[in-house]
């Protein structure tokens, strides 16, 4: 079943983010990331719990980017990590601190990159991962500096993974078809998807 995984841009005006998450709800999509990279702790908590508000009472899941202790202080359905972020000390400390309740009541994403060791060799010491996300595909404003495989070797995570996988960067209406010929069920969509006029044709042939 094909999905959409929306990862919300930064440095956008929070009233002007929030309607574009209203309008994304009401056309259907129901799984948001919370990336925010350049506000405090305490803005992004606030930001967070009202999206959290709007997204539950439409039925959705909220993810919060790098930040496992906010994701748990407002009730989010969980965090999302590279493994830079997860090798911080205090998000390191925090999960294992926190392991018991995070293991049981939370989603827990992991980045990968093309990092085909790290996908084999998770480090799971303390929680299991419930996805990873793998890319970048194409060449992204998020992560402009990110390693772009040939096609060939796109779809290896999909044969070395035993986690759901979710496919990630540079991904819009353009080549969202190429990714799901891969073999990639969900697709992480930012600027592909946020603030886009013709969001209707874009998820038009998505099950949610």
């Amino acid at each position: 079943m094909k999905s959409i995984y929306a990862i919300t841009p930064s440095d956008i005006e929070f009233k002007r983010l929030i309607k574009e998450v209203e309008r994304m709800l009401d056309f259907g999509v129901k799984v948001f990331q919370y990336r925010e990279k350049n506000l405090s702790e305490n803005l992004i908590m606030a930001n967070a719990e009202k999206l959290l508000e709007m997204i539950k009472k439409n039925e959705g899941k909220l993810i919060i980017n790098d930040d496992p202790k906010i994701a748990v202080e407002i009730g989010a359905d969980g965090f999302h990590l590279g493994i830079e972020d997860y090798l911080k000390p205090k998000n390191l400390k925090y999960i294992e601190e926190h392991k018991e309740i995070l293991n049981s009541d939370y989603l827990k994403g992991l980045t990968c990159k093309w990092n085909f060791e790290l996908i084999k060799n998770l480090p799971e010491e303390h929680i299991s991962w419930d996805y990873l996300g793998i890319g970048a595909f194409y060449q992204s404003k998020t992560k402009e500096e990110a390693e772009i495989l040939k096609t060939d070797d796109k779809s290896y995570p999909l044969e070395i993974s035993t986690k759901p996988l979710v496919a990630i960067g540079g991904i819009n209406k353009n080549n969202m078809d190429e990714v799901f010929s891969l073999g990639y069920e969900t697709i992480a969509l930012s600027d592909g998807i946020f603030f886009q006029e013709d969001l209707r044709k874009i998820i038009k042939n998505l099950n949610f």
